[in-house]
């Protein structure tokens, strides 16, 4: 009886020294320990890095998709916490609806190569299949280890992350597009439209400007409220100023040679007879055929050639260059030139950029003045107002700069306002005078003096574009380059937008509001096995493709009226000539080529001018510039080639509106938990330091890379 009680003793002992053990393996080499040197302040009291609405993801989803995720630096510990939170969201979204991944079911999708990040179904197949479709299990372990987790560990993690990839693909399936709203988009996106355009960049016209002192005064009284709103915006940029220099610059570029004219001239006229095509000689026929008050005005059109063409040939040879400018510079010193009247002298040798601001430079930085040439720059340091600097011959050219003012700490308003008046008369003015001139052609064009944009201004020279084929065809473009091509396309397309009747699944889709079709979303079709009858209830709909009631129209916006202001504009120079471009055939889009975003010149292209007519007014196109526009051509997309490819265009507009439905809900979903507080990243994956290891702001907060994971 004694050997007995002292054999279960033992027993007892053996089993409470084999407890211990147990206990203290656990508690030296769990996860959360053995995985604290990781970026992002793993080591933590609790395996918890992320809890999303009260329930916890742990040390091992973190090292999942830390370790798999492409960033760097504290971003790939932000994009972590971002796909644990994302797979979060589906994957308690599916566990409502009774979606489970069972361990048969995630063992199959391991073997078939998938990787599940985020709710997102990655295809491995490439990695861990060899040349003759054999799964290497060599290759699967290694990346296992690669992202720090045991094969048990990684097995549970993809379990959640399938269970989340199934509730993303009932989302996205859920949504429906019906063959007519294939049609009307096929519709929609084969109209197109040829036609011709005359660009009136403002930028041209600054170029030209001759803004003087008195211009300057006189758009001061007529702005004041709006020169000195630029000021109190700049204020802060006029604080504690580094000492400033006004600068004045007379620069002569060295001359380049001029092509012999003889060859030239002997050269035009073969090149211009064997550069008629025949849709030219065609044009011309009828032209000779004109009457006589069409040819007046084509020769009033052609008699002044466009600026540009033929630029006069400036500058000088340097040491020719040089020796003007010293005469100059002992002139002004002797007290018997101004600087400014020097300008003018040389007027004809100077570059085109020193005509066109008439020798002034601006305030510059003493240190640094920006002038192009070090030994200039350097030359102007020391400069005080009144001194100029000696003549400079560099390569470009010879310099002789002046400094009229100086300038530093804070500056006043009245200090600067010449100088603010001076930068937006120059915007201002440059944009009238385009706008005058665009609606005074438009004017001219209307009232049959040159009727067709192509009879009253030369064809652009440069090719225009042929549409993305085109592009993506050009053998200079780099893959790279094609791919943003490609995703520009994309963006293009009509997406529509989702409404979220629901607060899980999106169950209608309505068309922009610019008139688009609309349609429901179905119920969705059974999924996967595992779906089971889940998916049936997991949104409802009115059938394929059946119509949802529209929401009401937004107000129509007024359209822009282009008037010409009061102002007196300063001088111009020689400004170049607009011409007519050309563009299409180009289907309805967001920006159309020539026309930018102007939705009322759009709509006039595609819906309101009739092939050959010009448009009634002048639009606003890219850059602050102003169009004219004449609609060539109008073509209609061949209806029965749909039927060709249909189905593709369905399954197209399925996939793109699935996404977008997709994406939708998990933003609204995530915004709405992180405002209520149910998103909790673990404090020490936030903490953020400066560089003396300090405490810093917080940079992360929930939801803020969902665009980016969702691209």
């Amino acid at each position: 009886m004694l050997e007995q009680m002292r054999r279960q003793g033992a027993s007892i002992f053996i089993y409470l020294i084999f407890g211990l053990l147990i206990v203290i393996f656990v508690i030296n080499f769990a996860p959360s320990s053995n995985r604290g040197g990781m970026e992002g302040g793993c080591s933590t009291s609790s395996n918890t890095v992320v809890s999303v609405d009260g329930e916890n993801a742990n040390q091992s989803a973190y090292l999942v998709a830390y370790s798999a995720n492409g960033a760097s630096g504290r971003q790939k510990v932000y994009l972590a916490l971002e796909q644990i939170t994302r797979r979060e969201l589906l994957a308690q979204a599916a566990g409502a609806r009774g979606i489970r991944a069972t361990g048969d079911l995630v063992d199959e999708e391991i073997k078939q190569g998938f990787f599940f990040l985020g709710g997102q179904r990655i295809d491995f197949k490439q990695q861990f299949f060899d040349e003759n479709g054999l799964f290497r299990i060599k290759q699967f372990k290694n990346w296992v280890s690669s992202l720090n987790v045991s094969t048990g560990s990684y097995r549970e993690e993809q379990a959640r992350g399938l269970q989340a990839a199934m509730m993303s693909d009932l989302l996205t399936s859920s949504v429906r597009v019906s063959r007519d709203e294939a049609l009307a988009n096929y519709l929609y996106d084969n109209n197109t439209v040829t036609y011709d355009v005359v660009t009136f960049d403002p930028g041209k016209y600054r170029q030209a400007m001759r803004l003087g002192d008195a211009d300057t005064k006189r758009f001061l009284e007529g702005h004041l409220a709006e020169v000195e709103a630029r000021y109190k915006a700049d204020e802060r940029t006029y604080k504690s100023v580094k000492p400033q220099l006004a600068l004045r610059e007379i620069f002569i570029p060295k001359a380049s040679p001029e092509a012999p004219k003889p060859a030239d001239d002997k050269a035009a006229k073969p090149a211009d007879d064997k550069a008629a095509s025949p849709a030219d000689d065609k044009a011309a026929k009828p032209a000779d055929k004109k009457p006589e008050a069409d040819k007046k005005a084509d020769k009033i059109a052609e008699k002044k050639p466009a600026a540009g063409d033929a630029p006069n040939p400036r500058g000088l040879p340097p040491d020719v260059a040089k020796t003007k400018l010293e005469a100059v510079r002992a002139a002004i010193v002797a007290g018997k030139l101004t600087f400014g009247d020097a300008e003018k002298q040389l007027a004809a040798d100077s570059s085109e950029d020193a005509a066109a601001d008439n020798g002034d430079r601006g305030w510059r930085s003493a240190e640094n003045a920006g002038l192009g040439d070090k030994e200039v720059n350097d030359a102007v340091k020391t400069l005080k107002p009144g001194e100029m600097t000696p003549v400079i011959v560099t390569e470009r050219g010879a310099h002789l700069v002046i400094a009229t003012d100086k300038r530093e700490g804070d500056l006043s308003f009245d200090q600067v306002k010449m100088e603010i008046a001076s930068a937006l008369a120059k915007d201002v003015w440059s944009k009238e005078a385009a706008k005058r001139d665009a609606l005074d052609v438009l004017a001219k064009a209307q009232a049959g003096t040159g009727k067709n944009l192509d009879q009253m201004f030369e064809r652009e020279l440069v090719k225009p574009s042929g549409g993305f084929e085109e592009m993506l065809n050009n053998p200079n473009l780099t893959p790279e380059q094609k791919q943003q091509l490609l995703q520009q396309l994309i963006e293009q397309q009509k997406h529509g937008a989702l409404e979220v009747h629901e607060q899980d699944v999106p169950v209608a889709w309505y068309g922009d509001a610019d008139g688009s079709a609309h349609g429901a979303a179905a119920a969705p079709a059974a999924g996967s096995a595992a779906m089971g009858t889940a998916a049936a209830g997991a949104g409802s709909g009115s059938g394929s493709g059946s119509a949802a009631p529209p929401a009401s129209p937004p107000a129509t916006a007024a359209p822009q009226v282009i008037e010409p202001s009061k102002d007196v504009l300063p001088p111009f120079g020689e400004i170049p000539k607009a011409k007519v471009n050309r563009l299409g055939p180009s289907p309805r889009q967001a920006k159309m080529p020539g026309v930018g975003g102007s939705k009322d010149a759009i709509n006039a292209l595609f819906d309101e001018l009739a092939p050959g007519n010009l448009a009634k007014k002048v639009y606003e196109g890219e850059a602050g510039s102003y169009i004219v526009l004449q609609l060539i051509n109008r073509s209609q997309p061949n209806v029965t080639e749909f039927d060709k490819k249909a189905d593709a265009e369905i399954t197209r507009m399925q996939e793109a509106r699935g996404k977008a439905a997709l994406r939708d809900w998990l933003k609204n979903r995530c915004e709405t938990f992180a405002k209520a507080g149910k998103i909790k990243p673990a404090a020490d994956r936030i903490r953020e330091t400066d560089d003396k290891g300090n405490p810093a702001p917080t940079v992360y907060h929930p939801c803020m890379y969902f665009d980016y994971l969702d691209r």
